[in-house]
């Protein structure tokens, strides 16, 4: 998995818990990160992140024929709803690399051949790839550690530190 694949920003999740790290604003100026526009225009609020990053982030729209299909599997996937639906399938039809917190949308994903990445990979990548430094991925780990209503186990946020600080030649 590359940073530099096409990646489509599935809910809030992802995006709340970059911003904690400090490291979203980083994240969306690359050029190939995208959100879909319902999710930007409906998920999406000041409480997230700061507006104008939010603004800067570049949409991807689905056609009718994919809202058409959005709605019959959320039918049938009652645990999805229709936004993470239409993520998938936009990820799907445009191969791009999934970014979602949500297990049940991780789940469906991967088991249709659809890839998907999570915070703390996002993160490394970062690192890996030269978009944040070291010391940012580190105060962005230590950050989203510390931030008292992370959705991320405490547990894999510390892996996630030690593989860092273990591999200093990662960043």
């Amino acid at each position: 998995m590359n940073i530099t694949e096409k990646i489509i920003v599935t809910d809030t999740n992802i995006i709340t818990d970059l911003h904690i790290a400090g490291v979203l604003k980083k994240y969306s100026a690359l050029n190939n990160v995208f959100i879909s526009d319902l999710v930007k225009n409906d998920e999406i609020n000041f409480k997230t992140c700061n507006i104008e990053t939010i603004e800067d982030m570049k949409t991807i729209s689905s056609s009718a024929n994919e809202l058409l299909e959005a709605n019959l599997l959320s039918i049938q996937q009652p645990k999805l709803t229709t936004h993470d639906i239409i993520n998938f399938i936009l990820a799907r039809d445009n191969n791009y690399i999934l970014a979602t917190g949500d297990k049940d949308l991780k789940v469906f994903s991967e088991s249709r051949n659809v890839e998907v990445i999570r915070t703390l990979k996002i993160i490394e990548l970062m690192c890996i790839h030269g978009v944040i430094t070291y010391s940012e991925a580190l105060n962005g780990l230590y950050s989203l550690k510390k931030y008292p209503k992370t959705r991320i186990p405490i547990q894999l946020i510390d892996d996630m530190i030690d593989k860092i600080k273990n591999s200093a030649n990662m960043c």
